[in-house]
């Protein structure tokens, strides 16, 4: 099972992404492909905010992605394990995010994190081999 990061998302599905043919092939290589519904939050925020893609593609896009990965929902306790360990992980500020990414992805026993951002998980994530496109 592999846990695929929101930056591994929005790259899979916005063509004009610099790193679109890399996240596109983790998608489509990832054993197991998995993420969470925040994730799918994130993706569209990201598209909508930083990329200004319209809403309504960046929508299609995101709720698309369901077809070709599995999506599941946090849990309450997911967010209470996260917001625990991040006293004794170091996570601070918006590290929180990537701890609860991980914190799901531990739950659901994920071999591997996929992720443009590794050093986001370094903390989050030390029990769990942390992949790069």
């Amino acid at each position: 099972m592999t846990f695929l990061d929101t930056g591994i998302l929005v790259g899979a599905i916005l063509q004009a992404h610099p790193q679109h043919k890399v996240c596109r092939a983790a998608l489509a290589t990832a054993q197991g492909p998995f993420t969470n519904a925040h994730a799918l939050a994130e993706t569209f925020a990201t598209l909508t905010g930083f990329y200004r893609v319209p809403t309504a593609a960046a929508a299609e896009l995101t709720l698309n992605l369901q077809e070709s990965i599995a999506v599941e929902a946090i849990t309450l306790a997911d967010y209470q394990t996260a917001i625990q360990e991040a006293r004794s992980r170091g996570v601070m500020g918006g590290g929180i995010y990537d701890a609860l990414h991980a914190t799901f992805a531990r739950r659901k026993k994920a071999r591997q994190i996929i992720t443009r951002n590794p050093t986001h998980f370094e903390h989050a994530a030390p029990d769990i081999e942390i992949l790069t496109p």
